[in-house]
């Protein structure tokens, strides 16, 4: 019982807290920022999972995609990290994908994120499923394609 109990406190105090957001300084522009693209590809495995991955630029979140969704924004020029994390409980929690990098002003960058099926293992209860997740660069052509 006492275990119940603590369990579902954490679960709380973590479905409570909150992720800093990204939000880019209004001075920032095309010409003298950097235009990333983080995507998400249109394969239809888990699809229909409510639960979305996370995705920040330096540890601030910058949004969560369904299958086949973007996101655009703008960042300074100089050294940063893109990363993903999956959710659980619709939280961030294990991260799956850090990609770090120099940003050029002018340029833009396309980041791909993709969930696949891995493989299937019986149990004398039935069958469980898992999953491998992705986040690397891209080019503008497999974002136009969402490959």
């Amino acid at each position: 019982m006492r275990f119940l109990l603590v369990l579902i406190i954490t679960l709380l105090f973590t479905g409570c807290a909150s992720t800093e957001k990204y939000v880019a300084d209004n001075r920032l522009s095309e010409t003298n920022s950097s235009t990333v693209y983080i995507y998400r590809t249109d394969l239809a495995y888990r699809s229909l999972d409510p639960e979305k991955p996370f995705f920040f630029l330096d540890g601030k979140l910058v949004g969560k995609l369904g299958t086949g969704e973007f996101v655009r924004f703008l960042v300074s020029s100089g050294n940063h990290s893109v990363s993903s994390k999956e959710s659980f409980l619709f939280t961030p929690s294990s991260e799956s994908g850090n990609v770090k990098g120099e940003f050029e002003s002018g340029k833009t960058y396309y980041f791909r994120y993709s969930k696949d099926f891995a493989r299937m293992s019986g149990t004398g209860a039935g069958f469980v499923m898992s999953d491998t997740s992705s986040l690397k660069p891209a080019t503008n052509q497999n974002f136009v394609d969402k490959s």
